[in-house]
């Protein structure tokens, strides 16, 4: 009488081999979608490189441009080499609006229009530069500035503005002494003497040793003399 055999049980090889063939589609998709993602990484990334070092090189060129047209003395060729900054400045904002060199044209616009005595170009480019570039070092910098461009202005309002937008959001900056004196002066102005004293103080408890505080320290004997915050 034949006796049954026991059906062998499928070795581990064996099943992996069955599942690799049932999955090797989705797995050639995933390795063409990863190698894909390498090299569109790698393009990607000599694209950054090949932009940040070509508009570096345009920014030194429209540096070289600002101080050669600042220094000429000839009104012919100060014209014409206005119109090539510009127009190099312009092409820098428009070709490599985020690199590194676009905050460079924006400083170099505000230093053609502090140049000029244009008070709102500066203010315009300034603010921009602020705006658009808030992790820069420069944006401290350029909120003051800014700040100083509405004070010739005669701006008092969108100058203290300034001043405390740098005072908020820059509280490490090496500017900020300055910019506290200014909000103080400028709530003065406006006859907040209450104000006024907290900037002060403000300079007072976080900047002791600044030359901006002496001279604020001044502005309270005087605010308590003239009996505009109390002794």
């Amino acid at each position: 009488m034949s006796t049954a055999q026991p059906e062998a049980r499928p070795r581990f090889r064996d099943r992996l081999s069955a599942i690799l063939q049932k999955s090797r589609l989705a797995l050639l998709i995933l390795l063409i979608a990863i190698l894909a993602g390498t090299i569109a990484y790698f393009v990607w990334s000599e694209v950054q490189s090949a932009a940040r070092e070509k508009s570096a090189l345009w920014a030194e060129k429209a540096q070289e441009l600002e101080q050669q047209w600042a220094a000429e003395t000839d009104e012919a060729k100060k014209q014409a080499q206005e119109k090539e900054l510009t127009d190099l400045l312009a092409r820098i904002l428009s070709r490599y609006p985020r690199q590194y060199a676009a905050q460079r044209a924006y400083l170099l616009k505000a230093h053609m229009a502090d140049h000029t005595k244009d008070w709102a170009a500066m203010a315009e480019a300034y603010q921009t530069l602020a705006s658009r570039f808030p992790r820069s070092y420069l944006a401290p910098l350029a909120l003051l500035y800014a700040g100083v461009s509405y004070e010739e202005l005669g701006d008092a309002k969108q100058a203290l503005a300034s001043y405390q937008r740098l005072q908020q959001r820059y509280r490490d900056s090496y500017l900020l002494p300055r910019a506290l004196f200014s909000v103080g002066r400028l709530l003065e102005v406006e006859g907040d003497s209450a104000g006024a004293l907290k900037a002060y103080n403000e300079l007072e408890d976080d900047h002791p040793d600044s030359n901006w505080t002496k001279v604020a320290r001044n502005r309270i004997i005087l605010l308590k003399t003239e009996g505009k915050i109390p002794e």
